[in-house]
């Protein structure tokens, strides 16, 4: 007998479960009329006590004692519903995938923890007295079983509606009073759980949930995320984010392994976080070979008991694509010599450009066809829109018609390419771009009146954003990066700016010499489909022309800054999958985007995506627009139980002419996902026997279940009344009350 049954006489779940009725009355909601006379009787005791003896208290007292005796006498009782022993059936079912061999406390598995308790308490044996008994175990499958011997323990994917689907077959014709469910409450493979769960409950049937595990594994690191970019331009650095946790480590020092293919690549030191929550870092990493690359992150931490959830894997495919830029630069002038000169030897970019040499006299340069730039600034979208990226220097609004800047708004808004800025004596508001659709999308508000460049000495400065922004890393190391900043030498001028716009992101400000305030240098937002920057100097070329002749500052900062301002410029025609790794079975989401030249979104191509894989798999997927997004196209496939990595190649065709093809990868690959988020997900359990009206059971309180289950109001059930006047709880609250009024009285001097 517990402390509950002690004072109560019955256990928690005949009050949970019963309904109070009184013997001597027709309705129960007659007892409150009866306890307000009751009340008034005390009320009534005390009006002759003369009133500065009288306290209300005495009252309140006299009143409880008159209300308990009377709901004593009245006869109350519980009618609880049960059934008769062994006129039901009752489903046992254990979870027997792989998580419950972990080890939470380091020295005994789930599983064994679990079979001792079943042992020690005779649970079978004591449930056989109430109910004819079913043995189940699941994991990704689940079968009937006779006794607990026959546990394998071994399954790698845990889905609960597998039991529940088994259980409606096997069952659905026979008296099931309950599901009495073993397991970590974590369900990683089923589709339509609750849909499962909902047929069952038609009867309906409680399940008696039993949560084995714990809530924090003790000394357990895992990767949880990797967020990588699914393409790279070959000879670039991805910045990846990677997401970890762990429990009973916090503050502990671990280290993450970066493997290329296999490959070791680098090491990143991180400090393991507090228990809940998730830690979080952004790794450098060189991708220099063309294809689809495997990145594999790695933790390590000493004595981490479940090894099998450190590492997560992510593809990037590198593209050695050579996206266009178009420089438009209205005088000569250092900053276009060297910044032209900076990206000269990068293997992927190429810019094209346009420099006003005289009045309508143009020098290009970079250009791959003689008739390419011929007539100046495109004046078709079809031309404009071959490129990734324009930047424009110092050359002033009125150089470009009106269609030509709104065709640089919709270069951006609908082609999604990049645009950049720069400072100069032409430039921003000096340029009269303040009252032009340029400048709605610039990240900066325009001053309103035209303002020359500010000549003065000025220090760039990272704001916080700047600092962990990949296009400002010049070292992966922030300490080595912000000093590599703070020795760069002063710039020499810069426009000045409004405020940034809601959606634009500040990387630096400038400190001037003599001039003050803090200037916007270098600022980007998202606009439409692509993005657009400023860098409001037109004096970069300082930090080539006085560092060291071996010193990569400058170019490396102007290569991060053009291949960062194209890297979201999509092509025509794109394909893409929903993540870039899949477990065998899952389902692979497959989208393709289409445009035409003017990258209008066609809705009328005939789109086919080509998917090849491992051992020669070769399957052609049509694909169809849905009514929704303009230009988008997709199809889903089941990913295969063959590991590799997987090829599409999307064809467009609209009639008879090629819109365009686009290859993208995925790969499969199987992990212990058992050992992912492997803690004992007791909230899950506890919804599960909430919405069933079922109740959850720690692992030490099992022997509760075979006393608890008979409570159920089924169709063989029957009502039986439990006597409440006699119950301990009663007679104490009685004496209690009785020796506080006495109390009360006494020191009224009324005893």
């Amino acid at each position: 007998m517990n402390l509950f049954e002690f004072f109560f006489k019955y256990r928690p779940i005949v009050y949970q479960k019963g309904h109070l009725s009184f013997q001597l009355l027709g309705s129960s909601w007659l007892f409150i009329p009866l306890a307000l006379v009751a009340v008034a009787v005390a009320f009534y005791f005390y009006q002759r006590v003369a009133r500065e003896k009288l306290s209300p208290w005495m009252i309140v007292l006299r009143s409880a004692v008159f209300i308990i005796l009377l709901f004593m006498v009245l006869q109350p009782v519980l009618n609880v519903s049960q059934v008769l022993p062994q006129d039901s059936y009752m489903a046992v079912v254990v979870d027997t995938s792989e998580s419950m061999n972990i080890k939470d406390d380091g020295q005994t598995s789930r599983k064994d923890l679990m079979l001792k308790k079943i042992e020690e308490t005779k649970f079978f044996q004591e449930l056989s007295k109430k109910f004819k008994v079913r043995l189940f175990e699941f994991n990704q499958e689940a079968r009937r079983i006779e006794a607990t011997e026959e546990m394998r323990f071994n399954g790698d994917r845990t889905r609960m509606e597998a039991a529940t689907d088994l259980l409606q077959q096997e069952m659905g014709t026979l008296p099931l009073t309950g599901v009495v469910l073993f397991g970590d409450g974590v369900d990683n493979a089923s589709q339509e759980f609750m849909k499962s769960l909902n047929a069952l409950e038609r009867r309906p049937v409680p399940f008696y949930t039993v949560g084995v595990g714990t809530e924090a594994i003790t000394r357990d690191a895992e990767v949880i995320r990797v967020a990588a970019p699914r393409e790279m331009l070959k000879d670039s650095t991805a910045v990846v984010d990677v997401q970890f946790k762990s429990s009973g480590l916090v503050g502990t020092k671990a280290v993450i392994d970066v493997r290329e293919n296999g490959t070791f690549t680098k090491t990143h030191d991180v400090t393991l976080p507090p228990d809940g929550q998730v830690g979080e870092v952004s790794i450098d990493v060189p991708v220099k070979n063309e294809g689809n690359q495997i990145f594999s992150f790695t933790i390590r931490v000493p004595e981490d008991r479940i090894a099998e959830n450190n590492v997560l894997d992510s593809l990037v495919t590198v593209r050695d694509d050579h996206p266009k830029l178009l420089y438009v630069e209205g005088e000569p002038r250092w900053e276009y010599k060297y910044s032209r000169r900076a990206i000269a030897d990068d293997p992927n970019l190429v810019m094209e450009s346009l420099l006003r040499s005289s009045q309508n006299k143009f020098y290009r340069q970079g250009i791959q066809d003689q008739n390419t730039l011929e007539d100046g600034f495109p004046k078709k979208k079809e031309d404009l829109f071959a490129y990734s990226g324009i930047l424009l220097g110092s050359i002033e609004s009125t150089f470009f018609s009106p269609e030509q800047l709104q065709m640089m708004v919709d270069f951006v808004r609908e082609r999604g390419g990049g645009f950049l800025m720069m400072g100069g004596k032409n430039s921003f508001s000096s340029g009269k771009y303040q009252n032009t659709s340029i400048a709605d999308m610039l990240p900066v508000e325009l001053l309103p009146d035209r303002a020359l460049p500010v000549i003065d000495k000025v220090k760039l400065a990272l704001t916080d954003y700047g600092r962990t922004h990949n296009l400002m890393r010049l070292s992966d190391n922030p300490a080595t990066n912000s000093k590599i900043w703070g020795q760069l030498p002063p710039l020499e001028d810069f426009n000045r700016v409004g405020d940034a716009k809601p959606g634009g992101v500040v990387l630096a400000r400038g400190e001037p010499e003599n001039s003050g305030g803090d200037p916007i240098l270098l600022a980007f937002q998202r606009y439409g489909r692509g993005r657009t920057m400023v860098f409001t100097t037109g004096s970069s070329w300082h930090w080539q022309m006085e560092m060291d002749h071996e010193d990569q500052t400058h170019e490396l900062f102007w290569k991060q800054m053009l291949r960062w301002l194209v890297s979201a410029s999509p092509a025509q025609v794109s394909i893409t999958t929903d993540k870039d790794t899949y477990l065998p079975g899952e389902l692979v989401n497959i989208t393709a985007d289409v445009s035409d030249k003017e990258f209008k979104r066609l809705n009328n191509a005939r789109v086919t995506a080509k998917l090849s894989g491992p051992n020669g798999l070769s399957e052609t997927l049509p694909m169809d627009w849905g009514g929704g997004q303009d230009g988008t196209y997709s199809t889903q496939v089941t990913a295969a139980t063959k590991e590799g990595t997987y090829q599409l190649e999307v064809e467009a065709m609209q009639g008879t002419e090629k819109v365009g093809t686009y290859k993208a990868a995925f790969q499969i690959k199987d992990r212990p996902v058992e050992f992912y988020d492997a803690s004992l997900d007791a909230g899950n359990l506890r919804s599960i026997a909430s919405q069933t009206g079922g109740r959850y059971y720690p692992l030490d309180k099992i022997a509760d279940i075979p006393e608890d289950a008979v409570y159920v109001d089924v169709a063989n059930s029957f009502v039986e009344q439990k006597e409440l006047w006699d119950i301990p709880i009663l007679f104490m609250m009685l004496c209690a009350l009785l020796a506080g009024e006495w109390v009360w009285r006494k020191r009224r001097g009324l005893a």
